[in-house]
């Protein structure tokens, strides 16, 4: 098993398919790199929650309500992330990578010691791609991990 990450509103023709050896290469890079961002997956569910159904208490949502509520959990992220919430690179649960998500780590990455993102692109074949296909979900409406 791999990854696939496609391009959010884009063809289906945009997407970047990583086998599971080397997306966990490159997940452990961006690690290190400062490009990941850890986040608390209860307290976004619960803005998950507040912006699908405003006003309902728990206990007044039905079978229908999850639905709603896990699409805006698969977007919900930090207000100004530093980076790719950590909980969307690890499982393949349809999650958007939002572009600020995406830009905040091109950020941290273009930080690193030169030498640093060197070692990486020569250690990871598809580094360099993926870092091109991470610009331009960057420029776009951001991508899924799948």
């Amino acid at each position: 098993m791999g990854r696939a990450l496609i391009l959010e509103g884009g063809s289906p023709a945009a997407h970047m398919f990583l086998d599971h050896f080397t997306f966990e290469s490159v997940v452990r890079a961006m690690d290190n790199l400062g490009m990941i961002q850890d986040l608390n997956i209860l307290d976004l569910a619960r803005v998950a929650f507040h912006r699908a159904l405003p006003g309902r208490p728990l206990s007044q949502i039905d079978p229908g309500d999850v639905h709603t509520v896990m699409g805006d959990l698969r977007a919900v992220g930090a207000a100004e992330p530093t980076g790719i919430p950590r909980h969307k690179l690890a499982t393949a649960e349809s999650w958007l990578i939002i572009s600020r998500e995406i830009t905040a780590a091109l950020a941290a990455y273009q930080q690193a010691e030169p030498e640093r993102r060197e070692a990486v692109a020569a250690r990871i074949d598809e580094w360099t791609a993926f870092v091109d296909f991470l610009h331009l979900a960057g420029d776009h409406a951001g991508l899924r991990s799948n």
